[in-house]
């Protein structure tokens, strides 16, 4: 069967047709509610986790139109629908043309969302560039406590960096004075000076010249303030920006996991279900991904509103 008359094709124009007019009146209206948003920091940026409904809201609209489209369009992705017969006569196999029609819808969703997060991620002030970031994991305890304690953290593999950033939690102070950590890396340090905590989850920033990262020690030089280092705590910065662009096809790329998801499951219900429980299920599994946080995709979003690197 010729692909583009096959059920890929046949998915594929449907969805183009049907969806692309929804999500540029989203992408506009995103666009619209960002500007009159218009998050600002105390530092004069942009708040990445303040557009990330912005970002969200256009392609989840593509992601459930395109999914929707083509479930509706192809009669063997749900039971009991006109035309069934005549299509399995057509499309053969155990699948009855449900894998095509999922792949061509993934493939449109794909096409729509490449040049929506291109242009949103423009318009929304997303960073420029795109920069590597890292997690550093600790062996052992992860509890600066005392004075001289110290702390070692290794990367998984070496990093060029120029910059890492620490948010330790703090817990109930036994004293007046904030906990000072001097932060080294292969005995050198990375600050002029020690860097103090007070506050539970408090972002430091550090910048330092572009090296070669390995592993890094952080040394408790006084104070008393408990600081409890977990996973996510101290993450270094690659010195190489990557074009914002890049970042962006990689988030579109990665959106199509939650169409994949969607797709699956409502394959396997209109095994037996109809329409109606076909399409509910469709909704409900973007909705949870893109909504509620489950998956990958929230995480993303967040990543990439903040300039990090995606692949």
């Amino acid at each position: 069967m010729n692909t583009w008359r096959g059920p890929f094709g046949v998915s594929l124009r449907a969805c183009l047709r049907g969806v692309t007019l929804p999500a540029a009146l989203a992408t506009v209206a995103a666009a619209l509610c960002a500007w009159l948003d218009a998050p600002v920091l105390a530092d004069g940026e942009g708040a990445a986790a303040a557009v990330t409904p912005w970002l969200t809201l256009p392609l989840f609209v593509t992601a459930a139109g395109c999914s929707l489209v083509a479930a509706r369009t192809w009669p063997t992705f749900s039971a009991n629908r006109d035309g069934a017969d005549t299509v399995r006569r057509i499309a053969r196999g155990p699948l009855g043309g449900r894998g095509a029609v999922a792949l061509g819808s993934v493939a449109a969703h794909l096409v729509l969302s490449l040049p929506l997060t291109i242009s949103l991620a423009a318009g929304l002030e997303v960073p420029p560039a795109a920069r590597r970031h890292v997690e550093a994991a600790a062996a052992g305890a992860q509890i600066l406590d005392r004075r001289g304690a110290t702390l070692t953290f290794a990367l998984p593999r070496p990093l060029e960096a120029d910059a890492v950033w620490l948010r330790p939690r703090a817990s109930l102070p036994t004293g007046p004075e904030p906990t000072a950590v001097q932060v080294t890396s292969a005995g050198h340090p990375l600050s002029s000076a020690p860097v103090e905590f007070d506050e539970s989850l408090e972002l430091i920033q550090l910048t330092f010249d572009r090296r070669q990262v390995s592993t890094m020690s952080l040394t408790q030089t006084g104070g008393h303030v408990p600081l409890l280092f977990d996973a996510g705590s101290v993450v270094f910065v690659g010195a190489s920006e990557l074009p914002r662009w890049a970042n962006a096809a990689a988030l579109a790329l990665l959106s199509c996991s939650a169409s994949i998801v969607a797709l699956l499951i409502a394959g396997l219900l209109g095994l037996a279900a109809g329409w109606p429980t076909v399409a509910s299920t469709i909704v409900t599994a973007q909705f949870v991904q893109w909504i509620a946080g489950v998956g990958p995709i929230d995480d993303a979003i967040l990543a990439f509103a903040r300039g990090q690197w995606l692949l």
